[in-house]
């Protein structure tokens, strides 16, 4: 209370000119809006009882009781689902304070949205029919599928115009829905970052028919996202992440969200590298 009271005369003392920055606003009403992809798993989706799951939602839920900590009061976690396509403009929009999911860190997106210290590290990789892919390239033609609205389509077009293939690229809403897809032969490649194929095919029951390829297409840095030019929720948000990687936090996390992942030397490296010192 006397923290709120503190806030409403300072914003009162300043010139009509300064507005409030989203840090403000999250500790002038004691919440903070997470938006949550609801189909992207293992980092952000909706479970069986339509809860949010995800390591991206358990890293914002911890971020943001630290963040509460900062600010000497405990805040509460209103989640807002968003998908690939409004995702972005969610923040932009003010409707959202953070987004939470697979979402990587791009300088062309530094346009618009600013970025948390990495989180994970990933990379599109393909998912075929047991021989499918070295069909693809030796007849140079192919039916391809990737998620709309993210760099995975940008990737896929690379990798036909570099590699001469006469390919067709199909887009989906959400992953089950291009995994599903290519169980049905209605394309050849599935195009999409490694940890995610692994954690969705074997959800969906397709170990048996789809495999997942070793090399990765892309370099996919993952990194919590906020509307540019909120500095000091970056910060905050920054100071709470090299916390959790420092408190080693950050690997209990990915044990009980993504399972028997094996975390590769890259992604072990980014949590040694960001556990910043104050």
């Amino acid at each position: 209370m006397l923290r709120r009271f503190a806030l409403a005369l300072l914003a009162a003392a300043m010139p009509a000119w300064v507005a409030a920055d989203v840090l403000d606003k999250i500790a002038e009403r004691g919440t903070i809006r997470l938006g949550i992809r609801t189909s992207a798993p293992p980092f952000a989706y909706l479970d069986a009882d339509g809860q949010p799951r995800g390591l991206a939602v358990r890293l914002c839920v911890e971020a943001a009781k630290r963040i509460g900590q900062q600010l000497g009061q405990d805040l509460k976690t209103e989640f807002v689902p968003v998908d690939a396509k409004s995702r972005f403009p969610a923040l932009i929009a003010g409707e959202t304070d953070l987004h939470c999911g697979p979402a990587s860190a791009t300088l062309s997106r530094r346009e618009l949205l600013d970025f948390s210290i990495l989180y994970f590290v990933d990379g599109a990789a393909p998912a075929t029919r047991p021989g499918a892919l070295d069909a693809v390239f030796e007849t140079a033609r192919g039916r391809f599928g990737a998620l709309a609205n993210t760099t995975t389509v940008d990737v896929v077009r690379d990798l036909v115009e570099r590699n001469g293939i006469k390919g067709t690229i199909e887009t989906y809403s959400q992953h089950k829905d291009g995994l599903a897809a290519l169980a049905a032969g209605k394309i050849d490649v599935y195009v999409a970052d490694q940890a995610i194929l692994l954690f969705q095919i074997e959800r969906l029951n397709l170990a048996e028919k789809l495999e997942v390829g070793e090399e990765v297409f892309s370099f996919e840095p993952y990194a919590l996202v906020m509307k540019r030019g909120e500095s000091r929720l970056r910060l905050a948000v920054d100071r709470a992440l090299s916390r959790i990687y420092a408190d080693a936090v950050i690997y209990r996390f990915i044990r009980e969200e993504l399972g028997d992942y094996e975390i590769p030397p890259e992604v072990g490296a980014v949590y040694n590298i960001a556990g910043m010192p104050e």
